[in-house]
């Protein structure tokens, strides 16, 4: 590098800040010359004026005859590329992470004191946490590029500052975390502090999208994203993130998507990889994702590498706990219209935990013919022509534990059973017919008494409730012809 030592700066009065680049140092010093642009002024001294490196920048200021903690000062702010990353410092950001072409910058920071603070070069970074103000990016309407070394007006001749107190109305921990380590150089407390800057800036970037103005939103709707909310996720416990994500997926995946799977629920990072690779911090990230979505939707047994707790069944789990064939499972669960979308294909079948709990609620209900005999108080033999006529379910080729034959809800015939005793609310006198007595006086089935009362063409004429079931109901001599 050739530098025309004929034109140095002739003056150094000022002296570089805490958290100053080398880029800001330089435009301070080219305006304390008099000359009204940097770019113009570097390339007279012989450096790259319209590009300008940042390290070439400190190179020049280096043999100004600054104290040694004013130069380390000066380079421990100023970002310098080394295999790809660029050093600010001891911290590392990615040259995607980071823009020094175009002049951001905090109003009131620059009313505190003139200088460019090195935290404003961070892409994502987007508030001041001292006063809370949003970074400044247009000047009239326009780009402020470096060539202008000015910080208190801009070329048209409007004010870049504000010297009014202002308080900020939140606390930032993302931006506070750039500042400390930026321009303090000290790093914060808590389970962040142990990582590099560019591990921490890539994952709070992407989940921050998953949130926008407080709520839960698909990243494709929040391209700039919420990136408190997304630092704020690195730094909450395992079982809060689970919590989160499992809330995410209900709010903003609709039930039928996240049954076909955490891949098609989830959204895609992959365009967007800026060091997910050996990242514990997305590593963690994604094991709370995928724990979270395991709670609301079906996810894969073969998919992933993760020990996860799932609350989804597959069809073979669910028999086990049920007690039920998988193919009787499997059609059962068709019967009911359950699972109207599923692909019934063996295990592959997903059973969610509402679905699952329908079922066990189902299933726990059921009972046999013989056993329906302590409800209605009369032989099943007797009761089963009444399901197949359709007042009630009759559940068919469903063994339980082993035991098979015709199963019923309990709940069903007992609804049933209080139907026909609810139908008069006489007490039965003299000369009634209990229901088997007007059966056998009549020659024909209980069942076909019951079914021409429930078919309307009968009505008891009393009703005992002392007697057990449909043994309680008397009917006239000449109710049946």
């Amino acid at each position: 590098m050739s530098i025309n030592r004929d034109l140095p700066f002739s003056q150094w009065r000022l002296r570089p800040e805490t958290g100053e680049p080398s880029y800001s140092y330089f435009a301070r010093l080219v305006a304390d010359e008099g000359h009204g642009s940097m770019k113009v002024y570097a390339t007279e001294i012989g450096i790259n004026g319209r590009n300008f490196v940042p390290d070439e920048l400190l190179h020049v200021l280096q043999q100004l005859p600054l104290s040694k903690e004013e130069h380390e000062r000066l380079a421990n702010a100023t970002p310098v590329l080394r295999d790809g990353i660029y050093h600010i410092g001891r911290e590392k950001v990615r040259a995607k992470q980071l823009s020094f072409r175009q002049r951001r910058f905090c109003p009131n920071c620059l009313g505190d004191k003139l200088y460019h603070r090195i935290q404003w070069d961070i892409v994502v970074a987007s508030h001041c946490p001292i006063h809370g103000t949003r970074l400044i990016d247009l000047v009239d309407g326009k780009k402020l590029g470096w060539w202008w070394p000015h910080f208190d007006v801009s070329p048209e001749g409007e004010t870049l500052i504000n010297r009014r107190k202002v308080e900020p109305e939140q606390f930032r921990p993302f931006h506070e975390m750039l500042r400390s380590r930026l321009e303090l150089g000290e790093r914060e407390q808590g389970p962040t502090a142990e990582f590099e800057l560019f591990d921490i800036i890539e994952p709070a970037r992407f989940f921050g999208r998953y949130r926008r103005e407080g709520r839960f939103v698909h990243p494709r709707e929040s391209p700039t994203g919420d990136i408190e909310a997304g630092f704020a996720l690195l730094t909450t416990p395992h079982s809060e993130r689970v919590s989160w994500f499992a809330a995410w997926y209900e709010t903003v995946i609709d039930p039928q998507t996240r049954r076909r799977g955490y891949a098609a629920s989830t959204p895609s990072v992959a365009k967007m990889n800026g060091g997910r690779a050996n990242n514990r911090l997305w590593e963690a990230l994604e094991q709370a994702q995928q724990e979270g979505f395991a709670r609301v939707g079906t996810l894969g047994r073969k998919r992933t590498r993760r020990q996860l707790d799932r609350s989804d069944r597959t069809l073979i789990e669910a028999s086990r706990e049920l007690k039920v064939p998988p193919k009787a499972l499997s059609r059962f669960i068709s019967k009911l219209g359950l699972l109207p979308d599923a692909k019934w294909n063996g295990d592959a079948l997903s059973i969610d935990p509402a679905t699952f709990q329908t079922l066990k609620l189902i299933i726990d209900d059921l009972i046999t013919l013989p056993q329906t005999t302590a409800i209605t108080g009369i032989p099943g033999h007797e009761f089963r022509p009444v399901a197949r006529a359709g007042f009630i379910q009759e559940i068919t080729e469903l063994p339980i534990a082993g035991v098979k034959g015709p199963k019923y809800r309990a709940g069903e015939v007992e609804q049933l059973v209080e139907r026909l005793r609810t139908m008069t609310e006489v007490s039965p006198t003299e000369g009634m017919k209990t229901l088997l007595g007007l059966a056998r006086t009549k020659g024909v089935s209980t069942a076909a008494i019951l079914l021409a009362t429930l078919n309307g063409g009968i009505i008891p004429a009393g009703v005992d409730r002392s007697r057990v079931g449909l043994r309680s109901l008397y009917f006239a001599d000449w109710a049946y012809a």
